[in-house]
């Protein structure tokens, strides 16, 4: 069992304090930028070494997507609560279920002053709400092009595999696809113009914001039998907007107060 050493600060302060928001901002075709140690190198290593159990995730296969796009399969573990269903048997982990460095590093995530500065700076926005959630992509697995719901503000994907565990031609990369061909709703990587790759290993991880034009996929991967490709997705959406109550329910309340 490893020794609970707390390892605070997890992210490299430095970086975030001198991101250039402006360049993130006016990049094309949406605004994104590859990190390179967003994890301190001892977070990054306590974090790869300790991710979660496969034993957690549910299995996702062949769940139904808009527009007629393929399926994205892979392994799934949401944080506390899923979006997918209320049951908790499986899929779902509990914060004091986690290994303790994650825990650690959730706790950290949530109070990093730093980070939800940038983050309001970067979406360009004043609140957001927060949801968390491991994938584990196995050979097949694949993320065909789509734009992320309005409901998401942006996404950071941290990736959690090296060059020991990973080769770069079983594919991964996340795609930044530009340069749209066709009127689809479900296109093909071959359907955009232009492409670039995100690097995946070495605590490297991939921030966007949420655009229309924030289209975004992986390609089916070649790994072998054994062979996992692991993310962490920090996921920032707007705040629900919650229903104002009926007149009738307005009415009683009133008589309430004012007795």
């Amino acid at each position: 069992m490893h020794s609970p050493v707390i390892l605070q600060p997890f992210t490299n302060r430095s970086l975030l304090n001198s991101f250039d928001t402006q360049a993130f901002l006016d990049r094309e075709p949406y605004p994104w930028h590859n990190l390179e140690g967003f994890l301190t190198p001892d977070g990054f290593e306590a974090l790869n070494r300790d991710f979660p159990a496969l034993e957690l995730f549910e299995q996702h296969s062949g769940i139904e997507r808009g527009y007629g796009q393929r399926p994205h399969n892979r392994y799934y573990l949401a944080y506390e609560s899923s979006i997918y269903h209320d049951s908790t048997s499986k899929g779902i982990v509990k914060h004091e279920e986690l290994p303790l460095v994650w825990q650690q590093f959730m706790t950290d995530l949530e109070t990093n002053s730093d980070y939800h500065k940038l983050i309001r700076s970067l979406f360009c926005v004043a609140k957001y709400t927060v949801r968390y959630a491991w994938h584990i992509g196995f050979a097949g697995c694949e993320v065909s092009p789509h734009v992320d719901s309005p409901d998401k503000i942006g996404t950071h994907i941290l990736y959690f595999n090296t060059h020991e565990t990973w080769k770069p031609e079983w594919g991964g990369s996340t795609l930044i696809l530009g340069d749209k061909r066709t009127d689809k709703l479900n296109p093909d990587v071959s359907d955009f113009g232009a492409v670039e790759s995100a690097n995946i290993l070495d605590n490297r991880s991939f921030l966007f914001k949420n655009t229309p034009d924030g289209w975004h996929g992986v390609e089916p991967l070649t790994c072998p039998e054994g062979a996992y490709r692991r993310l962490f997705n920090i996921i920032f959406e707007f705040p629900k907007v919650q229903p104002l109550p009926s007149a009738r329910l307005r009415s009683l309340m009133k008589k309430v107060v004012h007795r």
